[in-house]
């Protein structure tokens, strides 16, 4: 009785450890909330207020500064590297790649909060309510990136989701944002639905909410009930992550919202729940065949998706379109380690594989549509491709910018892509699947047509009367400071970062609990040749 008690109170109060592993978390939340309020006390609630931006500036600071200090002290504070703990009943997993992506996170959502103010579009729309919107976006996509149960990820998901819902048509004056607006609404609330159904009936074969418990799951076609369970899970997250044949949102949603967002919404919500999926895949299942059947399903996702991104950006003029469908292809690719998983949950090459990837992508997506909100503030949104002609003479920088991140992402060396899709690659054939790396290797062949033409038009067309003219004046420099970091940055990571990422420890927190409802310690999940411990 004493025990259950104590252990009760252990998952309401937690230790003081965990509220640093949290503070990320909790900074946002506060943050937000007191920027909203400071609209209310400080300036017009219609025009741009820069101590709301200020204070939401600052609270990305912890996001930024723990998970450094964490990564680089992993003895530290509370967390092992051998056992990393678990708060609030595996609902809180203080393990490496939850600071992980706390770190990109931060970084990605202090970027956005910057290039929105140093861009004169994305000023005007630097409001108290988008502050506290972005705030609780990035909050949510944490909160789902350290859940290692189902009940907490869905509150993350969801707080991400609500949040992105009025981010997208959050210029409501302009019909195509709100077209999007109510278009992503429509799909994200399916999908979220699919996801509550699919865990619920997940629920009904293990009686588990816990995924480390997952491993349990019956997956044949003996218990229906439970592949189903599972399906609908796979399904709504491919949603989310934008996989086809799930993608037909994206392309509208990302023509729709001003680039600054469109940016933040293609890299950081791809990252929580590529986590997710990363850690679901990485406690194994019962049995070969259920790794097998999972495979199968990632193989077909993963060749739809790089065929559909690789194909059909072939035939649009609007460079959002074409980076739509550039971030379908990346979702096929983050499927190709989401196979390998299935088939080897503990794959030390898969695992790093997904987190040099998603840290690679973040960079690449963010700093291409920082370029695109520059060269619209002289210009118009939604920018067409031949109005790119003559950028390489025009605007030396920016066009050696852009071709960089675009180079980057349909890898090609020394940009930072190539490293990212070598390494999937590398995982892949290592457990057997040289069919799917092939594919996805022609497949990426076809896409670089739409890459390069972009590159054609900028230093090889020459400019017209329609062509894009950045203005010189104070906020571009500040831009071209920034740009010029991040086109930097994705050079140097490219060739430095994979070896970095392989240094993380890639063992996951979790518990196990016995028949009798007593919290196991230091064993191992099926399939998981990581230790448990119990909450701290």
């Amino acid at each position: 009785m004493n025990e259950a008690l104590d252990t009760s109170l252990n998952m309401m109060f937690p230790p003081a450890a965990f509220y640093l592993h949290a503070a990320p978390i909790l900074a946002l939340l506060v943050g937000g909330l007191v920027a909203l309020m400071a609209g209310v006390f400080r300036g017009n609630p219609d025009r741009p207020n820069m101590v709301s931006y200020q204070i939401g500036f600052i609270s990305c600071f912890p996001s930024v500064i723990v998970p450094l200090i964490l990564l680089s002290a992993p003895g530290s504070f509370g967390m092992s590297v051998t056992q990393p703990p678990a708060w609030l009943g595996s609902g809180f997993l203080g393990d490496q790649i939850t600071q992980f992506t706390f770190l990109i996170v931060g970084l990605g959502t202090m970027f956005t909060l910057f290039m929105a103010e140093i861009s004169n579009a994305g000023r005007q729309l630097l409001r108290p309510e988008l502050v506290c919107l972005l705030m609780f976006a990035s909050a949510g996509i944490m909160i789902m990136a350290s859940a290692g149960e189902f009940m907490a990820f869905f509150t993350g998901l969801e707080l991400m989701s609500v949040s992105l819902y009025v981010l997208v048509g959050y210029q409501r004056f302009d019909m195509r944002g709100l077209e999007a607006a109510v278009k992503y609404f429509l799909m994200g609330a399916t999908a979220s639905a699919i996801i509550l159904m699919g865990m619920a009936l997940i629920y009904l074969n293990i009686g588990s909410l816990r995924w480390s418990d997952l491993s349990s799951l019956n997956i044949s076609l003996s218990n229906p009930f439970g592949v189903i369970g599972l399906l609908m899970f796979i399904v709504g997250l491919s949603f989310k992550l934008g996989v086809a044949p799930f993608h037909t949102w994206g392309p509208d949603v990302y023509q729709g919202a001003h680039s600054t967002l469109t940016g933040y919404m293609s890299t950081l919500v791809k990252v929580g729940i590529v986590m997710v999926v990363l850690r679901i895949l990485g406690n194994g299942f019962s049995g070969a065949e259920g790794g097998a059947w999972l495979a199968k399903v990632f193989w077909v996702l993963a060749t739809l998706s790089i065929l559909v991104g690789s194909v059909f950006g072939l035939v649009h003029n609007s460079v959002k379109r074409m980076l739509a469908y550039s971030s379908i292809a990346n979702a096929g690719y983050f499927c190709l380690a989401f196979a390998t998983l299935a088939l080897s949950p503990t794959s030390p090459e898969a695992r790093q594989a997904v987190l040099a990837y998603t840290a690679i992508y973040t960079i690449l997506n963010l700093g291409t549509f920082a370029i695109l909100a520059w060269l619209e503030d002289s210009s118009r949104e939604d920018l067409l491709k031949e109005e790119l002609a003559g950028l390489g003479k025009r605007a030396p920088f920016a066009a050696l910018c852009l071709t960089v991140f675009i180079l980057g992402l349909a890898g090609i060396p020394p940009a930072a892509g190539f490293f990212g899709k070598f390494m999937l690659i590398n995982s892949a054939v290592s457990v057997g699947l040289v069919g799917l790396a092939i594919v996805m290797v022609v497949l990426s062949c076809i896409s670089l047509f739409y890459y390069l033409s972009i590159l054609v038009e900028i230093w090889l067309k020459p400019a017209t009367r329609s062509s894009v003219n950045p203005q010189d004046n104070e906020d571009a420099r500040d831009v071209r400071v920034l740009v010029g970091i991040v086109a930097a940055a994705s050079l140097v990571i490219g060739v430095v970062g994979p070896r970095w990422v392989a240094s993380i420890n890639t063992t996951f927190a979790r518990e196990l609990r016995s028949s009798s409802g007593e919290v196991k310690t230091g064993q191992a999940a099926p399939g998981v040749n990581a230790p448990v411990q119990q909450d701290m």
